[in-house]
């Protein structure tokens, strides 16, 4: 025997099985599976001697296990520098003989956990037979793991994450070093990924924690009187079950799941987000899951009808936002809730808890399971991002972007956008074809929450079959096609499952009213006895060395406590609301463990009076806060309809300790910021037509109950505007002048940027916004200093229908910014001229120290190469409108005479509006507002855009043909002309010359799309001609893949010219602001350059690059889908994963685009490049008659086929 450590510990000079078994069966407490793995090893030698240290030394296949000499110095090296106040684990790579696993695990106690992994079972085996570790194993925090496998130590650590938030510190054991060959390397990696997710699951947690009680209360017309799940189980023994999720694979087999008998034989459990693709392809999936917090979630049922859903049953986890299942038109179960059945006592569900998801599709596998199901399949869990792609097509996400689409912002680059956001938590995986795939940290943590689940249900004997058919690989899984497991899994002749209809259970109203209530005393003694604890701990703190009183708080203390002690249910019912306060206790207690051998006995006591005064603060407040959520449940209960929280949940967060406190009432106006002679979009207007316009918003403004005053942005000597401030109202109007132009001199650039995304609210060129377009940085913040304001909403002088109060309007947005100060802007998803936007002092004093391209809402709302991050729309700085005016498409601002005649006069109800352009969107103007205008037919090189069978000659367009166009477009302000065809226009010989004179005639803005490979010298014509957009497609970022789709070696020189072209086109753009110090990179120039590149096969892996590249650049890179040719040109499509936008978006195209080729001829159809069905020429006849002939045989199109037909371009 011999001393090692605290206590003796015995080591025997030969094996030993009666010490073997003492050892294995303290482990088995902890991990019954490795000390059955153990016990099963092969014996082999270990050879351990006594070092001059007196401790034990050895060698294992003839390799050292410690220092041969003073094996405790070397332990105590190993373990420098880690402090156990730092880390909550530390993990050992090897296991050696057990000295430096012992001193740490004697150093934690219980406060922290030690993971050794060690695949040698042989060396466990031979070292638990000849030392003696039940002293310390005992009551200590230790796992010993044999395998590397990450998803194997994620469940092993499935319950430990808040430990691991404390910190992670990987410390390899030196003489196992060799022998484990990398696996402290590569357990860096994977202790980093499980610690990220850890933390996140925390943060998660206790950031939610209140918002999960709120919800769950919310819900209890689901929770408490719902059908629940019970009956449910085992309904489906033995039956497949099918887990649909939304993933990009999705596509490749939804049509297999429509197949018949499919779901007949099946269970079909599907994803909230594939609903909508479901029932299009005509599944009707026997169960949809929803668990989403956020209300953003309710879009995935909007629009469907109880008819859609009357054989698919809801399944809500009871913390899903409300807002679900209120948007739920059919039958709704609720899984059972332990917290539920905790506040609602003898009246709960009861049973055993049902797992918690992380996601929707952990929902669904548990609910498979749960029913019975063996196998469960899986369809559309990607995981990754296959194809480049983030949601399968027909995903309703997709109809909430729809007002975003534009010609610079297609569904492709959305998709990327969505993808790239988490860029710094992406990474490249193998997907299960061995192909390249992109990933994320959050993808990536469900990953491995999935592959802990699929192992453990393997080792049971349950099977769970990958049939995604793309995506990442996972353990635990047998991969095949969805045909081929349905044909083996199928019996045609079997039985239908016989599912359960959900019925409500038989349970009184008043019953839980009477629960609730009772509840609802507790708690109020326990918030009762707190402060009176919160008092007495007060004044320990002050009379702690007399030793009388104390004596005397102890009793007062002791007396409160046995209070709080006979109410235990209720103080447990608190602490669910009370996560943080718990949260902070334990950490106090670990610190307080920690250090208990180093603190006399008043500093320990110091130290825990401190932490139960913050202890009894908490549930105080808890206790307060719980109240006031059970009254509204009970008022709910009896009403039908739950009242609005006195506390908002940012008052809620901040009682948790997760929100910051405020300090007064901001103050905040409107400001609207005036330019006499342009809109938003650069259309020229008068100052008589901007004044009419302007005093209905201002009266409209005017009928606000938050905000406190109203200012008007005018150039000094503009008259006319001094009348508002006698405005009947009660707000006062300020005209505020500005000495120089209202707004700076970049505004040129953001007006030719959102000419061609006017009617999107964000999404324009550069990520430009609707709010970019009244954006006045440094006149709006010189008003705010002089009328010391601390907040303006910015609104344009003619947005008469701009919404004001409501749920959606002015009002709202203000309210959102007093309710979270810390907010640097707030605004409203919808479309330009209804939303508005806040923004704070100190923001726009940022804009103004830092002014570049990057100095707006664009770029603060879009995505940021720079700095990715979550989209803000799911974040508390937006507002969403109902559905019915979030996903509205059109521009409701009255900055030219056709939107005024298509908007029409202002009326109140902001929906009304919204109503009546829809029903007149197929009214269509005398002109296009967008008309591609084809200048020649020749390109340098062969375009991949442009199929062989579909490239023609004509001639080039001539100045007569080209004038009576412009003759024809009798209100040309805001008509924008598109150089664009067949050929590069830049080869027609008198490009520059034909944009002159188009903007010589009133045309908005003349816009080119070239390949540019061109003559040098006539890069420069158009650095001098006013084209103020160049769209140029680069079709690559490589060399050799240019050249595979432009021709081959023929044209090797092209990729060269291509590239050089567009640095002189970067280099000779004309600045359009005064800071000249600037990187010409972060100034606002003229032409706006748009690199495009064409999502396919050849070009998928070059995407990632060619986008970063370009939008860190310049700040502009659009990703394009291959062309959705008519099938009569015989054109295979591209083998990528299809994208198309939402119908609507391709018929607002038809009723807004017309193609001129350039013999004048007029096609009915964008895709008809060879001029085959055209309805006229120009000249022959009026341009409105050409337009109302194409925009007809565009409408007929849609009625025989059911959609309308698709563009040549984005």
């Amino acid at each position: 025997m011999l001393t090692c450590g605290e206590e003796p510990t015995v080591v025997l000079p030969e094996p030993s099985a009666a010490l073997l078994d003492r050892n294995l069966a303290v482990l088995r407490q902890v991990d019954p599976g490795i000390t059955t793995r153990i016990a099963a090893a092969p014996d082999e030698e270990l050879e351990i001697e006594i070092a001059e240290d007196g401790l034990p030394t050895g060698t294992w296949h003839g390799r050292r296990l410690a220092s041969a000499r003073r094996p405790g110095d070397e332990c105590a090296r190993m373990l420098e520098g880690v402090d156990p106040e730092e880390v909550g684990v530390v993990v050992f790579a090897g296991f050696g003989l057990g000295r430096h696993v012992e001193l740490m695990a004697r150093r934690f106690g219980t406060a922290g956990l030690v993971l050794v992994v060690e695949p040698d079972l042989g060396l466990l085996k031979a070292v638990l037979s000849r030392i003696d570790f039940t002293s310390w194993f005992v009551d200590r925090n230790v796992l010993i793991v044999d395998s590397t496998d990450t998803a194997e130590i994620h469940r092993r650590l499935a319950d430990r994450e808040g430990l691991l938030t404390l910190g992670i510190r990987v410390v390899e054991h030196p003489p196992s070093r060799t022998r484990l060959d990398g696996v402290g390397v590569a357990l860096v990696e994977t202790m980093r990924e499980l610690a990220g997710n850890a933390r996140m699951g925390v943060i998660t947690t206790l950031t939610r924690c209140v918002t999960s009680i709120e919800n769950q209360l919310a819900n209890l017309s689901h929770g408490a009187f719902g059908p629940g799940i019970e009956d449910l189980r085992g309904a489906a023994a033995g039956r497949p079950g099918i887990v649909v999720s939304a993933g990009p694979s999705l596509r490749r087999n939804i049509e297999h799941l429509a197949a018949p008998g499919v779901r007949d034989h099946c269970v079909i459990i599907a994803t909230q987000t594939t609903l909508k693709p479901l029932l299009a392809a005509g599944v009707a999936p026997h169960y949809v899951t929803a668990l989403d917090y956020h209300e953003i979630s309710r879009r995935f049922h909007e629009g469907i009808d109880a008819g859609d859903v009357a054989d698919t049953e809801l399944v809500i986890d009871p913390k899903v936002n409300p807002a679900v299942p209120e948007a739920w038109p059919g039958r709704i179960r609720c899984i059972p809730s332990a917290q539920v059945d905790r506040i609602l006592g003898p009246l709960g569900v009861g049973g055993d808890p049902f797992p918690n998801g992380a996601t929707v599709a952990h929902l669904c596998h548990f609910l498979a399971r749960f029913l019975g199901c063996d196998p469960v399949i899986l369809v559309g869990q990607d995981l990754g991002f296959t194809d480049g792609l983030y949601y399968a097509p027909g995903n309703a996400i997709h109809d909430v972007w729809t007002p975003e689409f534009n010609d610079f912002n297609t569904i492709e680059t959305m998709e990327w956008e969505r993808i790239v956001r988490h860029r710094g938590h992406l990474s490249v995986r193998e997907d299960i074809h061995g192909r390249r795939i992109f990933t994320d940290g959050q993808m990536l943590s469900y990953l491995r929450t999935f592959e802990s689940i699929f192992v453990e249900e393997n080792s049971r004997g349950l099977r769970t079959v990958d049939a995604t058919e793309g995506g990442e690989r996972k353990a635990g899984t047998e991969i095949a096609a969805l045909v081929d497991v349905l044909q083996a899994e199928i019996d045609p002749s079997g039985s239908h499952p016989d599912l359960p209809r959900a019925v409500d259970r038989d349970l009184d109203p008043s019953k839980v009213i009477e629960r609730l209530r009772s509840v609802s005393r507790e708690v109020d003694e326990v918030r009762k006895a707190s402060g009176s604890a919160h008092r007495v701990l007060a004044r320990m703190l002050k009379d702690q060395r007399n030793q009388a009183r104390m004596d005397r708080h102890f009793t007062n203390l002791e007396r409160i406590r046995s209070e709080v002690d006979k109410r235990s249910e209720a103080r447990g019912l608190t602490d669910m609301v009370n996560q943080v306060g718990v949260y902070k206790r334990q950490r106090a207690d670990r610190l307080i463990q920690l250090a208990s051998s180093d603190l006399g006995p008043l500093e320990r006591q110091r130290r825990e009076i401190e932490r139960d005064l913050v202890n009894v603060e908490w549930t105080s407040d808890a206790a307060e806060l719980f109240l006031e959520m059970i009254d509204r449940t009970i008022e709910q209960l009896d009403t039908g309809r739950r009242p609005v929280a006195g506390r908002t949940l940012a008052d809620i967060e901040r009682s948790a300790g997760v929100a910051i406190g405020r300090s007064g009432r901001a103050r905040v106006q409107a400001v609207i910021p005036i330019d006499p002679a342009f809109g938003g979009t650069g259309t020229p207007r008068t100052p008589a037509q901007i004044s009419s316009v302007l005093e209905v918003t201002v009266d409209r403004l005017a009928t606000s109950t938050e905000i406190d005053g109203i200012v008007l942005l005018v150039p000094r000597g503009m008259d006319g505007f001094d009348r508002f401030r006698q405005a009947e109202s009660d707000l006062p109007v300020t005209v505020h002048r500005v000495d120089d132009e209202v707004f700076p001199g970049h505004q040129s650039w953001i007006r030719e940027a959102r000419v061609s995304s006017a009617a999107s609210w964000r999404g324009g060129l550069h990520g430009l916004t609707i709010y970019d377009e009244v954006l006045a940085p440094t006149s709006t913040l010189e008003a705010m200093r002089e009328l010391e304001i601390d907040a303006a909403v910015l609104v344009g002088p003619d947005w008469p229908h701009v919404a004001v109060g409501g749920g959606y309007g002015v009002d709202e947005v203000v309210r959102r910014y007093r309710d979270r100060p810390e907010l640097p802007y707030v605004f409203v998803q919808a479309p330009p001229g209804i939303g508005s936007m806040l923004v704070t002092r100190e923001l726009l004093e940022i804009f103004g120290r830092h002014p570049s391209r990057r100095a707006g809402f664009g770029h603060l709302l879009g995505y940021r190469s720079e700095h990715p991050e979550s989209d803000p729309v799911t974040s508390r700085r937006c507002v969403i409108p109902p559905a019915s005016v979030r996903d509205a498409t059109g521009r409701y601002v009255v900055d030219s005479p056709h939107r005024f005649e298509r908007i029409g006069p202002p009326v109140d109800d902001v929906e009304a509006v919204i109503g009546r352009c829809r029903e007149s969107s197929t009214e269509v103007g005398t002109v296009p507002p967008v008309v591609r205008v084809e200048l020649c037919s020749g390109r340098a090189v062969p375009s991949p855009r442009i199929p062989v069978n579909l490239a023609v000659e004509r001639p080039e367009m001539t100045d007569s043909t080209f004038d009576r166009l412009l003759g024809d477009l009798e209100t040309p302000g805001d008509v924008t002309l598109v150089f664009d065809g067949v050929g590069d226009p830049l080869l027609h010989p008198r490009f520059d010359a034909l944009s002159v004179r188009a903007i010589e005639a009133g045309v908005r803005q003349v816009r080119v799309r070239t390949d540019l490979n061109v003559d040098p010298g006539i890069v420069d014509r158009l650095l001098a001609s006013p084209i103020t957009v160049v769209e140029i497609d680069l079709d690559a970022d490589r060399p050799e893949t240019w050249l595979r789709l432009h021709g081959g070696p023929d044209h090797e020189g092209g990729w060269s010219t291509v590239r050089e072209n567009m640095e002189r086109l970067l280099n000779g753009r004309r600045p359009v602001d005064a800071h000249e110090g600037m990187s010409a990179d972060l100034r606002p120039m003229l032409p706006l350059v748009v690199p495009r590149i064409e999502r396919r096969v050849e070009t998928i892996d070059e995407i990632p690059d060619f986008f970063e590249r370009w939008r860190r650049r310049i700040g502009s890179a659009v990703i394009d889908g291959p062309t959705r040719w008519p099938k009569k040109y015989g054109i295979e499509p591209d083998s990528l994963g299809r994208t198309e936008p939402p119908a609507h978006r391709d018929r607002i195209v038809a009723f807004e685009r017309m193609m001129v080729l350039s013999d004048g001829s007029v096609p009915r159809f964008e895709t008809d490049l060879g001029g085959e069905d055209c309805v006229g020429r120009v000249g022959d006849r009026p341009l409105d008659e050409l337009w109302r002939d194409v925009v007809a045989a565009r409408i007929r199109f849609e009625r025989e086929t059911g959609r309308p037909p698709a563009p040549w371009r984005a």
